[in-house]
């Protein structure tokens, strides 16, 4: 018995067991081996035999405990591996048994609720855990049965879900749950606030202008269909489509910071003319766009416009910058005008588009003509491409005489299009259109080069005047460039060349166009002001910049019989002009009459049908051969 005790305290040491089994063992055998005797024999065999069985029971006995305690080790590894790995999950877990009743959980579990360590232990029943979610302001007091009921059909009654946990902080937990084959369930809970806010955030930014963050035109056509459903008897629903006037030159002149800092003003401004119920939207560049919920049209449509006119016609602040720009409005109604979304829009921008025709800081309701108007204007302006491709323009030229010996003076370029099938068109219709689709700018160029060419072969001392357009100063090509290849190629004297502009090039004046104008005076060409007396500031602009000539407006020109202030006006400018040694011609002559009463007040030239119908190339030179000989000709 001593030696199975032996052999047991020391079963991890089996050699250990052997040894002292053996140093029990072999004397005694040894002593009976030599007292000698069969039966002392046999003894000392039988004593070997048990100590050998001994010996082998103990060696069993220490496998048995070294195995158990190595499966007890790697159980303990494994569970230390399984908590390491639980507790170390960016999701919260937690596993319940068929009971209901709390089996494990990790730390992030216990930190995402707030939980007490104390509380959230094995063995809590799901409902007492609930409680505590509450206890700790998860959850109001108010919403602990349906938020029970909600958890009891997820965890029950589904094999697996995954659905939202909103808290009273603000928080989301995304829970994803598995119900377990031996009973009960097993939940993951994520933190999804973040994630939700930035998708919130990025839906929003899909739908609403980063700049302004007023919805985008996605998002307007989307709440237009709504509105358009939506319609109750007797009543319309109004889309206002607007832009900005003046808005352009801003931006590019004084910087896209100066005009986004405009167009989030421009935001503001509008949401404060509408009702909440209304929609306003930024459809892209300066261009702005309403729904006017449903009310009775066109009464509400038309004083929103007059809202917007008025409020976007104040002064805007940028810094120390006051910036005046103001806003034209066209208005569509549904569903008198259509039920389609996308075809209110357009013809609010066909309304917008009538209005703008009108001047600045005007309103249009749309009409069916102004969709004729507009595939009119389509074809126009294809025509005009082809027209430029083709060559079809021609310059004629208008004599301007001196009203002391009425003979010619100069010529004013005029540009006509002789369309293939319409024949002769004046440039009054179409311009605008040129200007509108930035053909101006080629356009411009040929007839400052032709005019320039054709001019080369008068008599040295006949000037040429050309008009300059406000866009070629503000879009593409090189002005002055463009100038000076056009005096070297003709070869003219620059002095011989005017450039007539109007008041919208001096409108904005801005750094680019006082450089512009100041290069072209470099060159030696003349300046005159155009339908001098037609804006608000003519006076201010004699100021800012040396003209050589002022052309006094025809419409002055056409009331001297019926209104005696014309004549007047007439009598101050030419004074005006004699003053600042500038020359004065008086446009629009059409009766002997008129070009005595302008010779009579101080008008040094004259201008009109009366002096001399507009001509083509051909037609103008035999005109300067009859008015200046071969003799005169060499003389001047």
């Amino acid at each position: 018995m001593a030696t199975m005790a032996v052999a047991q305290r020391n079963y991890h040491r089996p050699r250990l067991v052997a040894a002292q089994l053996l140093s029990v063992a072999l004397p005694g055998a040894f002593a009976l081996f030599s007292h000698g005797g069969l039966e002392y024999g046999v003894m000392a065999v039988g004593a070997l035999v048990l100590t050998f069985m001994i010996w082998r029971t103990a060696l069993a006995h220490c496998l048995d405990v070294q195995e158990g305690i190595r499966k007890d080790q790697a159980l303990n590894a494994q569970n230390q591996r399984f908590d390491a790995a639980l507790n170390n999950m960016a999701q919260g877990l937690c596993m319940f048994d068929g009971d209901g009743r709390l089996l494990v959980c990790n730390r992030k579990y216990i930190e995402l609720y707030g939980f007490s360590d104390d509380v959230v232990r094995p063995g809590i029943e799901f409902i007492d855990l609930l409680r505590h979610s509450v206890e700790v302001g998860n959850h109001s007091v108010a919403d602990f049965d349906p938020l029970h009921d909600k958890f009891v059909e997820k965890m029950v009654s589904c094999e697996s879900s995954t659905f939202l946990n909103e808290l009273n902080d603000g928080r989301t937990i995304a829970l994803s749950h598995q119900v377990m084959s031996s009973g009960g369930w097993v939940t993951t809970h994520e933190d999804v606030t973040e994630r939700r806010h930035a998708e919130a955030r990025i839906a929003h930014m899909a739908r609403h202008d980063a700049l302004t963050d007023l919805p985008n035109r996605a998002f307007f056509q989307e709440r237009l269909r709504e509105a358009l459903v939506r319609i109750p008897a007797r009543k319309q629903v109004a889309v206002l489509c607007l832009d900005l006037d003046r808005f352009k030159p801003v931006n590019d002149t004084l910087g896209h910071s100066v005009g986004d800092s405009i167009l989030q003003q421009v935001a503001e401004r509008l949401k404060e003319c509408v009702r909440e119920n209304d929609t306003v939207a930024r459809i892209g560049g300066d261009e702005f766009a309403i729904i006017q919920s449903a009310t009775f049209q066109p009464e509400a449509g038309k004083a929103l416009a007059e809202r917007i006119v008025s409020a976007l016609g104040e002064p805007f602040y940028v810094g120390n910058q006051q910036i005046s720009i103001g806003a034209s409005v066209g208005i569509s109604l549904g569903p008198q005008d259509s039920l389609d979304a996308n075809q209110l829009l357009v013809n609010a921008d066909l309304a917008l588009y009538q209005a703008k025709a009108q001047g600045r800081g005007r309103y249009s309701f749309f009409v069916p003509a102004m969709d004729q108007q507009m595939q009119a204007r389509r074809e126009l302006e294809e025509d005009l491409r082809r027209a430029v491709v083709n060559g079809e323009f021609e310059v004629f030229y208008q004599p301007v005489i001196n009203t002391h010996n009425e003979k010619i003076a100069s010529f004013e370029a005029l540009l006509r299009w002789n369309h293939p099938s319409k024949g002769m068109i004046l440039p009054g219709n179409f311009i605008a259109a040129a200007e509108d689709i930035g053909l101006i700018v080629p356009v411009g160029e040929w007839t400052l080069r032709q005019a320039c060419l054709e001019a080369a072969a008068w008599p040295k001392n006949i000037g040429i005047s050309v008009n300059l357009s406000p866009i070629q100063f503000r879009v593409g090509g090189d002005l002055v460039r463009s100038v000076a290849d056009a005096l070297v190629v003709s070869g003219i004297d620059p002095e011989r060349l005017e450039f007539e502009i109007t008041e919208g090039v001096l409108l904005d004046e801005t750094l680019e166009t006082q450089t512009i104008l100041g290069e072209l005076r470099k060159l030696g060409v003349r300046f005159a002001l155009d339908d001098f007396g037609t804006g608000y500031s003519s006076l201010s602009y004699l100021r800012s910049f040396p003209f050589n000539r002022i052309k006094i407006d025809q419409s002055f020109i056409r009331d001297i019989d019926t209104r005696s202030h014309a004549l007047s006006i007439i009598r101050a400018v030419a004074d005006l002009g004699t003053n600042l040694g500038m020359s004065i011609t008086a446009e629009g002559i059409e009766t002997a009459e008129q070009l005595e009463h302008v010779r009579s007040e101080g008008c040094s030239q004259a201008q009109g049908y009366h002096v001399g119908l507009p001509m083509d190339a051909e037609a103008t030179s035999r005109l300067l051969e009859k008015s200046f000989p071969a003799d005169d000709r060499e003389a001047a």
